[in-house]
């Protein structure tokens, strides 16, 4: 049953995040916030970006008006799934939010208007137009984006305006997870929408491809290979950005006696098979999560992903042990923006 050797995660990760937080509750809070009250707030600038650059340099920070306190701070991975894991680590290991601050690691809905580059004239975002095209198989929506102050910016302005826009009406962790192709369009589109018909849209999309009590849906596919039947249950829509802290794939394959004509598990060897993976799942507790799994031709795999922080591969690989009805095999592969599980995407 062999494992491969468990991704060596940066010993200093969890040390420049304690760092961080040991700046910020000791001195940085204060300042920055007093910053902020004399107006201040690029004063401080200079110092936060350092100190999150310490923990990583891909990641992005931005200041504004808190849910619950006076100010957020949220520091994110900018749509990198490659850094998502140590964005959601620093939130985890943030102070409790008090009067003053409270933290994030997406990007919320912003209540700025106007999106502003420096020597290039700004963009309301009311004056944005969007199509919007839902996608069942995909459980996406496609948006296209225009607006009229496209043609006077370049074209990599375009695309960032485009991101911003999208951020700004719909929060990172929709866009994510709900939003599939993204155009920018420098022409208005025929069947151009106002951009304030997109949150509602993809909310509407979101709930109906949702579990009442907000839990992800599966769905099952099925298909063949090497001409062999093939069944598929996965989570959907599998988007990294729901847990992101989970950048590990523990891929375990479990063999079965064939009896069925088609290759699948006959009743009894099926109930077995799914006791296992109630005790696997149960072994990992919160640090990881079964996300799809595929059975054919004697052979049922299991896709976990897990925090690679954590010793969880391990855990199940000392799981296995009790299965005597067929070869299992175990492989753990980095894989923070869950490309394996690319093609049961839809």
């Amino acid at each position: 049953m062999p494992i491969f050797k468990r991704r060596k995660v940066r010993a200093t990760d969890a040390d420049r995040i304690g760092e961080f937080w040991s700046w910020w509750t000791s001195t940085g809070a204060t300042l920055v916030a007093d910053a902020i009250a004399h107006q201040a707030p690029a004063e401080t600038s200079g110092a936060i970006s350092e100190h999150v650059r310490q923990i990583d340099d891909r990641l992005d920070w931005e200041l504004g008006p808190g849910l619950h306190a006076e100010h957020v701070l949220v520091v994110t991975a900018a749509g990198d799934p490659a850094v998502r894991g140590i964005a959601r680590r620093w939130l985890r290991a943030a102070p409790p939010s008090d009067r003053l601050w409270e933290y994030a690691d997406l990007r919320r809905p912003g209540a700025a208007f106007t999106i502003q580059f420096e020597g290039l004239p700004p963009v309301p975002i009311e004056a944005g137009l969007v199509t919007i095209d839902p996608d069942d198989s995909a459980a996406a929506v496609h948006v296209g984006v225009h607006h009229p102050a496209f043609p006077a910016l370049p074209v990599e302005v375009q695309q960032r305006v485009t991101f911003l826009m999208l951020d700004l009406m719909l929060g990172e962790e929709m866009v994510e997870t709900w939003v599939g192709g993204i155009e920018t369009l420098a022409s208005r589109p025929a069947d151009a929408q106002p951009i304030s018909a997109l949150l509602p849209a993809v909310a509407s999309f979101a709930s109906e491809h949702t579990l009442e009590d907000g839990s992800p849906a599966w769905r099952m596919l099925e298909g063949t290979v090497n001409g062999h039947r093939l069944i598929a249950t996965a989570e959907y829509p599998l988007r990294s950005i729901r847990r992101p802290q989970l950048d590990t794939h523990v891929a375990i394959s479990i063999g079965y006696p064939v009896i069925r004509q088609d290759g699948l598990p006959e009743d009894k060897m099926l109930d077995s098979l799914r006791d296992l993976e109630d005790h696997l799942t149960d072994r990992l507790g919160d640090s990881g999560r079964l996300l799809a799994h595929e059975t054919s031709a004697g052979t049922r795999t299991l896709h976990y992903y897990v925090d690679g922080t954590t010793p969880a591969a391990s855990q199940l690989q000392a799981a296995l042990g009790g299965w005597q009805h067929g070869r299992v095999n175990l492989e753990v592969s980095p894989d923070a923006g869950w490309d394996d599980l690319s093609h049961l995407r839809g």
